[in-house]
């Protein structure tokens, strides 16, 4: 069995922002040189999600907004981001940056990796599925981690 891993640095703009992958994590395919196996998208940040579903405008907007509604950004109590009460986790600018809501909101897609298999050395998305890493919190630095494995 071969293995290929590589690690995509990038910085996202927004919360709610869909980053597509798909291009990526296909070319991860074919440096690999793998004929059937499976690719894993891997995000290592609490606050992110990787998710399958379609790139279109409407889907984007609608799914921010939902997001908004479940787990709003502001005007909601999160402990999360009460310092008085809160002792884990706190970084320099927690106070300046309360993201209760994007650990909901990660917390409810629980998504942190999709699989997808390779047949004949193709992702087997459906014809509108594309691979997007989804920023559930503000503009950051972020990483994902493809890993490619099979004969």
């Amino acid at each position: 069995m071969k293995h290929h891993f590589e690690n995509h640095d990038l910085i996202t703009e927004q919360t709610s922002q869909l980053i597509d992958l798909t291009d990526d994590v296909r070319a991860a395919v074919d440096r690999a040189r793998i004929e059937n196996g499976m690719a894993l998208v891997y995000s290592p940040h609490t606050t992110c999600a990787i998710v399958i579903n379609e790139r279109e405008s409407g889907f984007s907007a609608d799914f921010a907004e939902l997001l908004a509604e479940i787990a709003p950004a502001e005007g909601h109590y999160y402990r999360h981001d009460d310092l008085d009460i809160r002792s884990e986790g706190i970084e320099e600018d927690t106070a300046d940056f309360p993201n209760g809501h994007s650990h909901i909101r990660a917390g409810l897609l629980a998504s942190s990796s999709q699989a997808v298999p390779i047949l004949e050395g193709t992702l087997m998305l459906g014809t509108w599925q594309r691979i997007f890493l989804c920023e559930l919190d503000r503009s950051r630095p972020r990483k994902v981690f493809i890993q490619v494995i099979g004969e």
